[in-house]
């Protein structure tokens, strides 16, 4: 019995959402529009050699508590692309 693997539902609308970006973009990105994905998601995509990491993106963000920026901070994230 020969086993097929297949993308869950999520893997597949991660792909969808990385295709639609021009194939590549963060989870940071995503998350922006209200899209999240979990790492566990996108590590089987990887190890099937569906996506793969290119990198990484920086971003300058501010710290705000009670509505007063406290700080600025840079953040980095993986740039994941379809292969």
């Amino acid at each position: 019995m020969n086993k097929t693997w297949t993308m869950n539902e999520n893997q597949k609308a991660f792909v969808e959402e990385l295709n639609a970006r021009g194939g590549e973009a963060t989870l940071f990105e995503m998350k922006l529009e209200g899209k999240v994905f979990k790492t566990g998601t996108i590590n089987t995509l990887i190890t099937k050699g569906i996506v793969e990491i290119t990198g990484e993106r920086e971003y300058a963000c501010e710290v705000v508590y009670n509505g007063v920026t406290v700080g600025k901070v840079t953040k980095t994230a993986k740039v994941y692309r379809v292969k």
